[in-house]
């Protein structure tokens, strides 16, 4: 029967590979892991952002690594994969935080009727089809292990109509609360935990300065009368990588500051 306690590897702290690590929520996530004592892998998509990040956080190499990784090529999540085994032993917490948004030239985002398949597949691939290649991979160990933890970055576009993001972005984040749900039926049983975590607008360098057009009307929206932090996610994400989190598994957690729209 699992313990509910996490495994170490190879004598060593829990390993954890994060996503999209290099910037915004995906860098907070890593920070926040690393205070926590865990080894931290991260995989992004563009060798400054990883070496920005790297400079950044300053932790030793027996505790972090990064690679240039993009999650929709199969062969290179299982070669970066593999290299961590090698280093760190078994992976047992996973956060799939890689996620794309495209918008056109003045920042709006395209239409159904202006969306070509190439965009629609694209994000599909990062943001759905990524997250799946991942657990697939990962899941195997975490149940021979008896315990793991996969945590997927949503949003609330995936959960409400979507004001902002397009609609490649929110079925994406729709189809990743499905995957969520169903992860978790699967592993259950086997003391493994798959969560999403749904945030509102976080500001970060990704979404651009508060005042910002978009941003200045996203705030209107919101009850709390402010933007999320990164940090606030990573604290969110940090807890349901514990023990304390055993009995939560299949949920989808908004972190939005009260903003649920129509």
């Amino acid at each position: 029967m699992p313990t509910g306690k996490p495994k170490t590897t190879e004598g060593g702290p829990s390993s954890v590979l994060v996503t999209g690590g290099a910037r915004g929520i995906g860098f907070e996530i890593v920070r926040r892991f690393l205070n926590d004592g865990y080894r931290v892998a991260f995989v992004a998509t563009k060798a400054n952002y990883v070496q920005r990040a790297l400079e950044s956080l300053r932790a030793p190499e027996d505790r972090l690594c990064a690679g240039m990784v993009d999650v929709t090529q199969q062969n290179e999540v299982e070669r970066f994969v593999d290299q961590i085994r090698r280093r760190w032993g078994e992976i047992t917490v996973l956060v799939n935080n890689a996620g794309i948004s495209p918008k056109r030239v003045d920042q709006k985002v395209p239409w159904l009727s202006q969306m070509s398949q190439e965009e629609w597949a694209r994000v599909i691939d990062v943001n759905l089809s990524g997250p799946f290649t991942l657990i697939r991979l990962l899941a195997p160990s975490m149940i021979a292990n008896g315990y793991g933890r996969i945590i997927n970055i949503g949003s609330l576009a995936g959960r409400a109509m979507p004001l902002i993001a397009g609609p490649h972005y929110a079925a994406s984040k729709a189809g990743l609360i499905g995957l969520t749900r169903a992860a978790a039926r699967d592993l259950a049983p086997h003391g493994v935990t798959v969560n999403c975590i749904a945030p509102g607008r976080i500001l970060s360098d990704l979404t651009g300065p508060a005042e910002a057009a978009v941003n200045r009307s996203a705030l209107s929206r919101i009850p709390i009368g402010r933007f999320g932090t990164a940090e606030e996610v990573a604290h969110l994400a940090a807890f349901l990588a514990s023990p304390m989190a055993g009995f939560i598994t299949g949920a989808t957690i908004d972190i939005t500051g009260g903003e649920f729209g129509a």
